[in-house]
């Protein structure tokens, strides 16, 4: 038996509608594939490939040179698009793989077909190991499509479609296929003891509302006579991973016109949102209720860049203003100051213009390194660790760069949320970033706001939490703001108040679901269930496989004793969350209010056996739903010890109400220090 292990390129080619074709019409359908062997086997052999495989409509063959499989694709495709055409799909991977006879072995095999499968008719998609091999070649031309978590394979891949003239170059909302999700996923938890209990409060309660939906760049409707979108500026450079620098720009603009007064901005995550989808401005603006939008492109090569601005009339589509910058990189941060005032300036807004994006830096590579950690920042939990090593980078470059700091404070609480380092610690390690800031510019506003939570959810010192946020209101910050609608739910039970807020943060981010998610989270807190629900319904209205929105509803519709949809709900959010996160602490709040007493017991015993790390608010909580106050208490005081979020939730919210007489909870409760 021949066994040997070598460095290939793998290439899987399919005829795209094939079976249907056989059905309709047999003889055309085995023309079409004696056409698709014919040239499949003249071009392999040209181009120095073996053909290991036909599997009906398909193949499988591999090549020494990815550059070779490459160049054998595009010719292929050219001929299937000569008529008769024939539909054919083409993907290729280069890895390791072992060779048996005509057997291939190996994951690249795996990753190679998976590529094939997100491909269209006429396409040919390739891995970036195969983009690195042929990125250089004059006559092979490639582009960044997107990046990927496949099924059963490990880590996310980033594809790029071959884009040589007469080629089909799909958009990246066309690839869907033998995937875990269209893309990487929006909100990934910590896998962990008790399938990642400890981020009940990712479900962050506190936390997740605060960062991953941080609407820093967003402000309240007032009048949509000046009113602007900033879309999310092109990449046009040569490199995709310069993507960052595109992005970063556009929101550095979007960020000083949200600082002007009388102009609405719509939210960055709204505005954001249209990346890639080549919709009508006029489309847009009446999606985002504004009479203005802001797009443009941004080239990097070196040193050198280019900004190309318009700023077009929603009403007739119409362009009200374009310019084009070329400038070296040294220039960039007066060219976004000269971009902001001159849409200012078209908007007759007589205002006085505030600096712009820096945050105190003249350092090129750590304003570099500051985009792409804002590029990472509030992504979900894969993207935290980048984020936080790109804002340590960019102060290791500039050690007084005030807001690469605060972006770090803000890193810490990310960290604490997602379970990734113990809360005292992180929280700690947030005050010093914060005030390290703080110190070097005494008016940065997501430090005070970042100091705020610290106090708010850590250290329980309620009145240096509002004075941080007041502070942080006062040098810049946008309200409404979630912080204080958490502030008064929590400690003021002012949920009128707290609603309010989050509908103006809906209303002035509208395609934002972390708005929607918020507004949820305040009517559930308020007893607004039906209310809650149909904020949870909006957010699976604009995107049905976000299990935060599965979740929420599922635990609504429990208090409401529709057990059989919240049952359907939950199970939904843990298929999509592939077991993990805070849906299993909320099945077992279901069961309890089902009577399955029994069975969240013996769950109970389970966890705190296992030998992993268990968050001790979760079996407080569940203990004290079950009226066991001796257990409950016990694991309220390990929550207290270990500066547990929720533990801040002890005033008000009704899950304590069993034990809340209890003078052991009595005694918890006056160590927080709650105000009267």
């Amino acid at each position: 038996m021949n066994r040997s292990r070598q460095l290939a390129a793998i290439m899987f080619t399919d005829m795209q509608g094939y079976t249907a074709l056989m059905q309709q019409n047999e003889e055309k359908a085995i023309e079409a594939r004696e056409k698709h062997r014919k040239i499949f086997n003249t071009s392999t052999e040209k181009h120095h490939g073996k053909i290991l495989q036909y599997y009906g409509d398909g193949t499988l063959s591999i090549f020494d040179s990815a550059i070779d499989a490459v160049e054998c694709a595009i010719e292929m495709q050219l001929a299937f698009q000569k008529e008769p055409t024939v539909p054919v799909r083409i993907g290729i991977h280069q890895g390791d793989v072992i060779l048996k006879d005509d057997e291939i072995i190996g994951d690249s095999v795996n990753v190679a077909s998976r590529i094939e499968s997100l491909a269209i008719a006429g396409s040919i998609l390739v891995s970036e190991k195969v983009y690195d091999e042929i990125k250089n070649q004059e006559a092979i031309a490639a582009d960044w499509l997107k990046m990927v978590k496949f099924k059963n394979v490990d880590k996310p891949i980033s594809v790029y479609t071959i884009s040589n003239d007469g080629l089909i170059i799909p958009n990246a909302k066309e690839v869907r296929g033998k995937t875990d999700s269209d893309s990487l996923p929006k909100s990934t938890v910590k896998k962990g003891i008790v399938g990642g209990f400890i981020s009940l409060l990712l479900l962050a309660i506190i936390i997740i509302g605060y960062l991953k939906f941080y609407p820093l760049t967003s402000q309240p409707l007032l009048s949509n006579e000046k009113s602007i979108a900033v879309l999310a500026f092109e990449n046009m450079s040569n490199e995709p991973d310069q993507e960052y620098f595109s992005d970063g720009i556009s929101e550095e603009i979007l960020n000083s016109l949200v600082h002007i007064e009388g102009l609405k901005v719509a939210g960055r995550t709204s505005s954001f949102s249209f990346k890639g989808n080549n919709e009508d401005i006029r489309s847009i603006g009446k999606k985002l209720d504004v009479k203005m939008v802001l797009e443009g492109s941004v080239r990097k090569h070196e040193n050198q860049i280019r900004v190309t601005a318009q700023l077009i009339n929603v009403e007739d589509g119409f362009h009200i203003w374009s310019e084009t910058y070329d400038r070296e990189m040294k220039d960039i941060f007066s060219l976004q100051e000269d971009i902001a005032n001159r849409i200012v300036e078209k908007l007759k807004l007589q205002v006085q213009m505030l600096s712009i994006g820096r945050g105190g830096t003249q350092n090129l590579e750590a304003y570099d390194a500051f985009l792409k950690g804002i590029y990472f920042h509030g992504k979900d939990f894969l993207s935290a660790e980048k984020a936080m090593g790109s804002f340590k980078k960019a102060v290791e470059l500039d050690p007084n760069y005030a807001k690469a700091y605060a972006l770090i404070s803000e890193m810490y609480i990310v960290y604490a949320g997602y379970g990734l380092m113990p809360p005292n610690e992180a929280y700690a390690k947030a005050g010093a970033a914060a005030n390290r800031a703080i110190t070097i510019n005494s008016q940065e506003p997501r430090a005070h706001k970042a100091l705020a939570y610290v106090y708010f959810t850590s250290d329980w010192n309620f009145e240096q939490a509002l004075s941080q946020f007041k502070k942080a209101v006062q040098y810049g910050l946008p309200v409404p703001d979630q912080f204080m609608t958490y502030y008064d739910v929590f400690i003021r039970k002012d949920y009128e108040s707290a609603i309010l807020a989050s509908e103006k943060m809906a209303k002035s981010d509208p395609l934002n679901i972390g708005t929607y998610w918020h507004l949820g989270l305040m009517n559930y807190f308020s007893g607004n269930y039906k209310e809650s629900i149909n904020s949870f319904n909006t957010t699976l209205d604009l995107d049905p496989n976000y299990s935060e929105g599965h979740r929420w509803k599922g635990v609504n519709l429990g208090y409401l004793g529709k057990f059989k949809e919240a049952e359907k709900s939950l199970s939904k959010a843990l298929e999509i969350s592939q077991g993990q996160g805070p849906a299993n602490f909320d099945m077992q709040v279901l069961k309890i209010q089902m009577g399955k007493t029994d069975e969240v017991l013996q769950t109970l015993n389970e966890w705190e056996k296992s030998a992993g790390y268990l968050s001790p608010m979760d079996p407080a909580m569940l203990y004290a739903l079950l009226d066991m106050p001796d257990k409950a208490i016990y694991w309220l005081e390990k929550s207290y010890n270990e500066r547990a979020i929720m533990t801040v939730s002890l005033k008000f919210y009704w899950i304590w109400d069993n034990i809340r007489d209890d003078p052991r909870f009595k005694e918890i409760y006056a160590r927080m220090n709650f105000p009267d």
